[in-house]
């Protein structure tokens, strides 16, 4: 029995100088929860990547953008500093996709090329001509 007691004494003097921090209790609790629940993980990651999906099919390219581009705005406005730091490590990452699209045939590249991060030109949907003018200009001289 005292050997039995040395060890439990070891075992809990070796857990007690153990100290996690909060990434690897973060991870822990992810992995349990995967494995307790599985459906609950895929749900709760499948339901807002379907919805996000449907949004962006439904809104379409250019809105998404535009309120991407005014939602930017408004964080910059916001944290200017915080910003500015994201902006470099975005233009910092599509340098670095730059460069291993330089490896790649250039019709693959025109299509996965990533916009100019450095500078932001303003422009919005509202600033842009209207596309119905056109086809209204030839309906009338038609």
């Amino acid at each position: 029995m005292g050997t039995s007691q040395g060890q439990t004494k070891r075992i809990v003097g070796l857990a007690r100088g153990i100290r996690l921090g909060r990434g690897a209790v973060m991870a822990m609790l992810l992995v349990l929860l995967v494995i307790w629940k599985p459906g609950l993980v895929l749900t709760l990651i499948g339901v807002p990547v379907v919805l996000a999906v449907i949004a962006y099919l439904t809104v379409g390219h250019d809105r998404i953008a535009e309120i991407s581009a005014e939602s930017w705005r408004k964080f910059e406005a916001r944290r200017p500093k915080r910003a500015e730091t994201l902006r470099a490590k975005a233009d910092a990452l599509a340098l670095k996709w730059d460069m291993l699209l330089d490896h790649l045939p250039e019709s693959w590249a025109e299509r996965l090329a990533l916009p100019d991060l450095s500078a932001s030109n303003g422009t919005t949907l509202r600033d842009a001509p209207d596309p119905f003018e056109r086809l209204a200009r030839e309906a009338r001289n038609d």
